[in-house]
């Protein structure tokens, strides 16, 4: 059913606005989207028709009626009718060069974007050359073959029983190279704990 009232405030940059309804206390919420003509602004104090329906819990104002909104009927004359026309035509000309410039300023931004990208990118690989080009000291374990003749061994920095090919060359590591870590009870025997030998 519909029902009638007036423009009470209305708030044209949101688009929304309360409708006054007689013998009501509580206005009613109406949205721009529910008028049958957008380009034509709802006015304080206008008229309207409408049907009251819920909408996400609130009541609002659908299906809107302008009430005082005339349509105007326009009568051509053959001259009034070719100037319409060549009006409506270099509207539309200007409206295609208007985008044609709109073309051409979104290529030049994605040029523009391309290059910004191509050069953060280019800064991001030189960065990431930099940190591998940062030399970190690795340790080297020099394996030696297995040989129970013991002048074929050095104090080469091996410290750990894993390091060692034989209990032998573990033995003879622990009575001559300081700071071997293969005796963990000091009794002269070492890699007790090593099931490899």
């Amino acid at each position: 059913m519909f029902q009638q009232g007036k423009i009470k405030t209305y708030n044209e940059e949101r688009g929304f606005g309360f409708i006054e309804i007689e013998g009501q206390r509580k206005d009613l919420f109406f949205h721009i989207k529910d008028f049958p003509n957008k380009n034509l602004p709802p006015k304080i104090g206008e008229q309207l028709k409408f049907r009251v329906v819920e909408e996400r819990g609130k009541l609002k104002a659908d299906n809107i009626v302008r009430l005082e909104v005339k349509i105007e009927s326009v009568t051509h004359t053959p001259q009034s009718r070719a100037q319409a026309h060549r009006s409506h035509r270099d509207g539309s000309q200007a409206k295609q060069a208007k985008q044609g410039g709109g073309l051409f300023t979104t290529i030049i931004g994605l040029v523009i974007i391309v290059g910004l990208v191509y050069m953060l990118y280019g800064k991001y690989q030189r960065w990431q050359l930099a940190q591998q080009a940062v030399v970190t000291p690795v340790q080297t374990v020099v394996t030696q073959p297995i040989d129970s003749n013991p002048n074929s061994y050095r104090c080469d920095g091996r410290i750990h029983c894993g390091q060692m090919n034989s209990r032998e060359e573990a033995r003879w590591f622990v009575r001559n190279c300081p700071g071997t870590k293969m005796d963990g009870n000091n009794d002269g025997e070492p890699c007790e704990n090593d099931s490899r030998w």
